[in-house]
């Protein structure tokens, strides 16, 4: 089962080679999904055993706390969910504005984005986050176009007016920051693949783009009334 669900993991595992961080995460996550306390019950003369049962909640907190000591021990910035799911930890001021946010947009499509960008974002796979980036992007272009208006333009100004008032010095710095993010989705490989944008080439790039991206939606999305 261990080689269908993680093929890129060599078993038995070898002393010699440690697997990638994320190859280790996927074995902890399988682990987890079989883990149960073994509970002691009444003892069988005439077998001379005693009766178990199976306790799973039990015995995952057990997993997931042994495994999140150990983590913590050698200062691995991942952690295992209840759930035993593996998810990576962000600064504190990053993680309470993050975790915090609510997503009330008024738009199906749009909170589906949202929360799906916070999800991937705390994978500790590179491509899931990747993807969390385009999931955001992909909120911010809709998010231009909540507001009445007779074209996107005119929607996002709209919409903008409604966090600053016009003419004041954050509503002009509001249009500017969104110019710019609009910008680099269009001319970074974010949303799109032609061969005339330029790809990200670490994971701290990506961060960066991410908390940019999703402070200037927090803003939006609390002053218009739709979360934040």
């Amino acid at each position: 089962m261990l080689g269908a669900e993680v093929p890129w993991i060599e078993w038995p595992l070898s002393a010699g080679e440690v697997p990638d961080t994320p190859v280790i995460l996927d074995l902890l996550e399988f682990c987890a999904k079989a883990v149960g306390e073994p509970i002691q019950g009444a003892y069988h003369s005439f077998h001379r055993h005693h009766h178990l049962s199976w306790n799973r909640d039990a015995g995952l907190a057990r997993f997931v706390g042994d495994v999140n000591l150990l983590l913590r021990r050698n200062a691995v910035a991942y952690e295992l969910t209840a759930a035993g799911q593996a998810r990576r930890l962000l600064p504190e001021a990053i993680a309470n504005t993050i975790f915090g946010a609510l997503f009330q947009t008024g738009d199906a499509e749009t909170d589906r984005f949202l929360e799906a960008a916070r999800q991937r974002f705390l994978s500790p796979k590179p491509e899931d986050r990747q993807d969390a980036l385009e999931k955001l992007w992909d909120a911010f272009e809709r998010l231009k176009t909540l507001e009445p208006g007779a074209n996107k333009r005119v929607q996002a100004d709209a919409l903008l007016d409604h966090v600053a008032p016009p003419g004041s010095g954050f509503r002009k710095a509001l249009g500017r920051e969104a110019s710019e993010l609009t910008t680099i989705g269009n001319s970074l490989r974010i949303r799109h693949s032609e061969t005339t944008q330029e790809a990200l080439t670490s994971l701290d790039q990506i961060d960066y783009l991410f908390t940019r991206m999703f402070a200037f939606v927090r803003v939006i999305l609390k002053g218009t009334g739709r979360g934040g």
